[in-house]
């Protein structure tokens, strides 16, 4: 990331310095024409006025090819590399950017109010307006609702969700099972104790015990009411997002950035499209990453769903040691950190990004800037909240390699 951060502020460095150096130039140009043109027309000097200048003034003549020949040089470096910029920035768009687009866009494309939503964008992930990744496996619906905008629930969405359910069924049944022969394991032990220290301990383990198969019944329920504190929390984001935009609630800065450059790649010089297309690479590359998180995060949820029977195996286990559930405090944690995160951006993109939204549509450079300022929030949330060592925010590779070291 840093290295990236740095590769475009390079690249913005030197396409600002080349904006510089050659259009001053060419405007430059531009004036003194204009003041030759003028002066041409309102200063006509008789015949021997003429003739004056003409011996007297050679040296001067002269000077002034010099400038012009030097100006017309300035003119033809600018138009040299506007055309060469031109011709990479419209061969990157096509051959790259725009493919990465419009392949990304098959996969989260839906109809908002009669209105396609093709391309993705940070806006459309953190509002959860994507259907493909709508983490709520309780629901069961055809639709589900942010707000007062409902939105059709995706056939790969269904699949997987279906998928998840019937693999957690199978590990229910499994983890009931195997609680019932801890129970008998239990009984058995504190049959055939005779220390008063060990039977304390079985007594404690079966009250584990219990407590573990009432958190069995109860977990579709916990989890349940997190995903609806979860849409709830983003549905009351979504009507403020709204309220911040007015009557324009699809002109997000993500959406006027990718617009004009479709316009000026047949139609804008070479430097103007080259702004604009580092702008646009950013604002994809970003968006490509949201993608891929909440990608991950969707799988993450369906995987923390079909094995959540199976932590409270161990649960009369790890009470019955040092009193606390180990297993089962990890999963709640990582369960409930991978279902609010999105609240979290939601508010995080609000606060930073939508509240600037008229500037940013009019300087999207400057929506860029806080969108990259994200990451920081994040981590000022992360020690805040004491959850800095999360497989969620760090990852598992991360996680294990802190502690390898």
């Amino acid at each position: 990331m840093e290295n990236m951060k740095k590769l475009v502020t390079s690249m913005l460095l030197i396409v600002l310095l080349f904006n510089f150096i050659f259009l001053n130039s060419s405007y430059g140009a531009a004036e003194d024409n204009a003041d030759d043109s003028v002066l041409a027309q309102e200063a006509k000097p008789s015949d021997g006025m003429m003739k004056s200048i003409l011996e007297e003034g050679t040296a001067a003549h002269k000077q002034d090819d010099s400038i012009k020949t030097t100006l017309s040089f300035a003119n033809f470096g600018s138009s040299i590399v506007g055309f060469v910029l031109g011709i990479l920035s419209r061969l990157f768009n096509a051959v790259i950017a725009l493919e990465l687009d419009i392949i990304f866009g098959q996969l989260t494309y839906t109809v908002e109010n009669g209105e396609l939503q093709y391309f993705v964008t940070i806006d459309r992930l953190v509002f959860n307006r994507i259907p493909l990744l709508n983490a709520n496996y309780f629901n069961t619906n055809d639709t589900y609702k942010i707000g007062d905008l409902e939105l059709p629930i995706n056939e790969n969405n269904k699949l997987i969700k279906e998928s998840i359910a019937s693999v957690y069924t199978i590990c229910r049944i499994l983890a009931l099972i195997i609680g019932l022969v801890v129970l008998v394991y239990i009984g058995i032990r504190m049959a055939i104790s005779t220390v008063a220290s060990e039977q304390a301990k079985y007594k404690k383990m079966l009250i584990g015990w219990f407590e573990s198969i009432v958190i069995i019944f109860a977990m579709p329920y916990i989890m349940a009411a997190l995903f609806t504190i979860e849409e709830v929390l983003i549905g009351v984001f979504y009507e403020l997002r709204n309220s911040l935009m007015g009557g324009n609630t699809n002109e997000v800065f993500e959406n006027v950035v990718r617009n004009i450059v479709l316009e000026l790649v047949f139609s804008a010089s070479g430097i103007e499209l080259t702004m604009w297309s580092i702008m646009y690479w950013v604002l994809l590359y970003m968006e490509i990453k949201f993608l891929w998180t909440y990608t991950k995060r969707f799988f993450m949820i369906g995987f923390l769903v079909a094995i959540a029977p199976l932590v409270t195996i161990t649960y009369s286990i790890d009470k019955a040691g040092d009193g606390k559930a180990q297993a089962f405090s990890n999963w709640l944690k990582e369960f409930m950190l991978n279902v609010l995160i999105q609240p979290l951006h939601a508010i995080i993109f609000l606060v930073i990004v939508m509240t600037a939204n008229n500037i940013a549509s009019k300087a999207p450079i400057i929506a860029i800037f806080l969108l990259l300022s994200m990451g920081t929030v994040e981590k000022m949330v992360r020690v805040v909240f004491n959850v800095s060592d999360s497989v969620t925010f760090n990852g598992i590779r991360d996680r294990l390699f802190k502690k390898g070291k």
